[in-house]
């Protein structure tokens, strides 16, 4: 495990991916080294409304050791009666509240990233979460919207109930774009009571020194993960071998087999593309597995030939 200072450890976490992060996903990231996971994001007015599709999104697998539960809302009450409805179904380890999502629709419903235009709002979210239950309760901000307040934004969640921050440090403006800035999560870690997790650009081991000598918590990993769902034990300095790796590939595909679904077969084409990164010839195997003319079972015979399974 990377060492961040004498006697302390990073805590590694798959982050939050809309339509990624599903309980197969994050099984095979625990599987990869994961400490904790985060579900797919789910829209607290949804809940609100009983939609099935996004209900089912808080489901856990039995076998999850310690995965957090991401809302997202602009509205507090709609928020606090979303969690009320889904406690009711689960106990995750944690809830959490996305205030950095950039997507135009989640930022136009006045929610994600726009929580960082309107840090005031943002704390009531956190302190009306916070009178309902005791679960640790943890917050992911942005660096800013269009201008960096980020300070002010953590100050908001921690002063009114967050256990745990999650730091993105881009703009919404931003987007994915360039770099992130570091230093604005090692600065967080350095003023706050609480533990700061940094989220962004996080690909190898070698990424991790910058953190040394920092208060930096944890290490949360998104795209890194993508195709490398064992990225988090090489963070933490293991050795994952080709047998490994082709074994958790195959496992994963297998997952979605079983669901036997359009979404698990559209899911399938898509980790392929990840997985295949870095191989030789990918561009042709991509342009297979997306070729309109080939059917699940000419995509499976595809992905056995490439990868060497057996599905």
């Amino acid at each position: 495990m990377f060492n961040l200072t004498k006697g302390a450890v990073l805590d590694f976490y798959l982050a939050p991916l809309a339509e990624i992060t599903s309980k197969e996903f994050r099984l095979l990231c625990y599987e990869g080294g994961a400490d904790s996971c985060f579900s797919e994001m789910i829209s607290a007015k949804a809940v609100t409304l009983r939609n099935r599709k996004t209900i089912s999104l808080s489901e856990i697998d039995e076998k999850e050791p310690r995965t957090v539960l991401q809302f997202f809302g602009g509205d507090p009450d709609v928020i606090k009666e979303a969690a009320e409805k889904i406690l009711e179904r689960v106990t995750p380890a944690g809830i959490d509240i996305n205030a950095g999502c950039p997507v135009r629709k989640v930022v136009a419903a006045r929610a994600g990233s726009a929580l960082m235009d309107d840090p005031e709002r943002l704390g009531k979210i956190v302190k009306t979460l916070r009178g309902v239950t005791d679960l640790p309760l943890s917050v992911k901000i942005r660096k800013g919207f269009k201008t960096p307040n980020y300070e002010r934004c953590a100050m908001e969640a921690v002063d009114n109930g967050a256990d745990m921050l999650t730091v993105h440090p881009r703009l919404r403006t931003e987007m994915f774009s360039g770099s992130c800035d570091f230093n604005v999560s090692i600065e967080l870690a350095e003023k706050l009571p609480v533990p700061v997790i940094h989220s962004g650009d996080i690909r190898q081991i070698e990424d991790l020194e910058k953190f040394k000598g920092t208060k930096i918590a944890g290490i949360m990993v998104g795209r890194g993960a993508l195709g490398k769902p064992w990225i988090f034990r090489e963070l933490k300095g293991e050795k994952v071998t080709p047998e490994e790796k082709k074994e958790m590939m195959g496992k994963h595909f297998q997952y979605y087999l079983d669901l036997d679904t359009k979404v698990a077969h559209t899911m399938i084409r898509r980790h392929a593309s990840w997985y295949s990164a870095g191989f030789h010839a990918s561009a042709d195997f991509r342009n297979s597995i997306f070729s309109p003319e080939n059917d699940t079972a000419k995509i499976i015979e595809i992905i056995n030939n490439f990868f060497g399974l057996n599905l």
